[in-house]
C-alpha cells in the first residue's frame, strides 16, 4: 500500500496537460494563458489625470496663491483644443487627455474657483504631477500577460483593454462522475429503510464546478456488473471519469473488476490515509479513471488531494498541487491507526501563526460535521501536542 504523497506523484505522473482551445474572453476567467498576449498600444494611450482638478504649467504655479484663467473643461473622453499657455489652465477630470504644455494637475481641493471664470491655486505637491504618462504601464507590443498567467478578473480586465474579445487557454478537461450503490436514491425521493440520498454526484460535480468544470452526470449504476460496466464505459469517452463507491473488498464492490474488463490500467487500488483507504487511479488512452470511496466525507477528500491537482495540471496550472499552510494544532490529537490522517479543522489566525483547530466528526459519513472544516491537517500516526506544527490543505479551492 503506497503513501498518499506516492500516489499523488503517480497520478500528476500519469497526467497530461491538455492541448490550447480559443474561447471567449469571459469562458476563460479561471483558465490558464496557452499565450502569451502583448498590448496592442500603450497604455496608458495618452497623458492622462489621475485627478479631479487643473492641468496647469508648474512655472505657472511656482509661486503661490497663483490666479489663472480656465481655459475649458475636460471630462474623461473628450480630448483638448486648447495647449496650456501661460496664465491659464483647463479644469481637467480624472482619466481626461492632459493638454499639451501642461506638466501638473493641481488637485481640486487645493485650488479655490474664482468668478469670471479663473481659479487660485491654493497648494502644489511638489513630488507629484499626478499626470499618469503615456505608456508608463506597457509600450505597445509589450507582452501584458505571460503564457501560463491564470485569468483572474483583473486580467479580464487588461486583456479587454488590450482589445483581445478571446483568447487561448489550455483546455479544460471533459469529466464524468458516476455514483455506485443499491442504497442510492434521488435527491427528491423520501429514503425507505436502508436508502440514502445520493449526495456524492452533487459533491463531486460542485468540486469540479470549483474547479472551473462543469462535470456530467452519469446518475446512479447499480451493484450489477452489466449496469456498471455500461456506465463506466460511457464515462471513458470523456477526458476524466471519476467513480464514487465499489470500490472497497465487499461482495458487492465491483468496480476494480469491472475497470480490467474494460481495459483500465489501474495504477494503485489502495492508499496509505485516512480517511479513503480504498482509492483506485487508473488510465485508459490517454484519460484519467478515479475510483474514490462511496462515504462522502472520502470522497470529499481523496478528491481534495488526487482528483483536483490532476484537473489543474490537465487546465495548465503550473502549480498542480500548491503547498500547504504552516499551522498549529489548537489541541492534542491522537491518530491510532497506522495511516496518514487528514483531519478536518478549522483554521484561524492567531498573531503571525494559523491554529488548526479539530473539527468532531462521527467518521466518513459525516458531512454534518464535515461541513464545518475549511481545511485538511496532514496528521501522521500518535500523539501529537497543542502547538505542534502540521501541514493544512485548505478545502476552499
Amino acid at each position: 500500500m503506497i503513501g498518499p504523497n506516492e500516489a499523488l506523484d503517480i497520478v500528476l505522473g500519469k497526467t497530461r496537460r491538455l492541448e490550447p482551445a480559443e474561447v471567449p474572453l469571459l469562458e476563460a476567467v479561471g483558465g490558464v494563458l496557452a499565450e502569451a498576449v502583448p498590448s496592442d498600444l500603450d497604455l496608458p494611450p495618452f497623458d492622462k489625470s489621475a485627478m479631479d482638478g487643473y492641468a496647469v504649467r508648474a512655472a505657472d504655479v511656482a509661486r503661490l496663491p497663483a490666479d489663472l484663467a480656465v481655459a475649458e473643461e475636460l471630462p474623461a473622453g473628450t480630448a483638448p483644443t486648447l495647449a496650456a499657455a501661460e496664465g491659464r489652465c483647463a479644469k481637467i477630470m480624472t482619466g481626461a487627455p492632459v493638454p499639451a504644455g501642461a506638466d501638473l494637475v493641481v488637485p481640486v481641493e487645493d485650488t479655490e474657483r474664482l468668478p469670471n471664470g479663473r481659479v487660485r491655486v491654493l497648494r502644489v505637491n511638489s513630488e507629484r504631477t499626478h499626470i499618469c504618462l503615456r505608456g508608463e504601464d506597457v509600450r505597445k507590443g509589450a507582452v501584458v500577460a505571460p503564457e501560463g498567467r491564470v485569468i483572474r478578473p483583473a486580467e479580464a480586465g487588461l486583456l479587454a483593454s488590450v482589445g483581445r474579445k478571446c483568447v487561448s487557454i489550455y483546455r479544460r478537461p471533459t469529466v464524468a462522475v458516476l455514483a455506485t450503490g443499491e442504497e442510492l436514491v434521488p435527491i427528491s425521493a423520501v429514503p425507505g429503510p436502508g436508502r440514502i440520498r445520493n449526495a456524492n454526484s452533487w459533491s463531486l460535480r460542485a468540486s469540479c464546478l470549483r474547479a472551473g468544470i462543469a462535470a456530467d452526470d452519469l446518475g446512479v449504476a447499480r451493484d450489477v456488473q452489466r449496469d456498471l460496466a455500461a456506465k463506466i464505459a460511457k464515462g471513458l469517452r470523456r477526458d476524466v471519469l471519476v467513480v464514487s463507491g465499489g470500490v472497497s473488498m465487499g461482495e458487492w464492490d465491483l468496480v476494480p473488476k469491472v475497470f480490467e474488463e474494460l481495459g483500465v490500467q489501474i495504477h494503485f487500488a489502495s492508499v496509505s490515509m485516512k480517511p479513503g483507504k480504498p482509492t483506485v487511479f487508473a488510465t485508459r488512452e490517454g484519460g484519467l479513471v478515479f475510483g474514490l470511496p462511496g462515504n462522502p466525507v472520502s470522497t470529499l477528500v481523496t478528491f481534495r488531494l488526487l482528483v483536483w491537482p490532476a484537473l489543474r495540471k490537465m487546465m495548465g496550472h503550473p502549480d498542480p498541487a500548491p503547498a500547504p499552510l504552516d499551522a498549529a494544532l489548537a489541541s492534542d490529537v491522537t491518530s491510532k491507526e497506522g495511516r496518514t490522517w487528514f483531519m478536518p479543522v478549522i483554521l484561524r489566525r492567531e498573531g503571525s501563526q494559523w491554529l488548526a483547530e479539530p473539527v468532531t466528526t462521527h467518521g466518513p459519513a459525516d458531512l454534518v460535521g464535515f461541513s464545518r472544516a475549511d481545511a485538511l491537517a496532514v496528521v501522521e500516526p500518535g500523539t501529537h501536542k497543542a502547538g505542534e506544527r502540521v501541514q493544512a490543505l485548505p478545502l476552499e479551492i
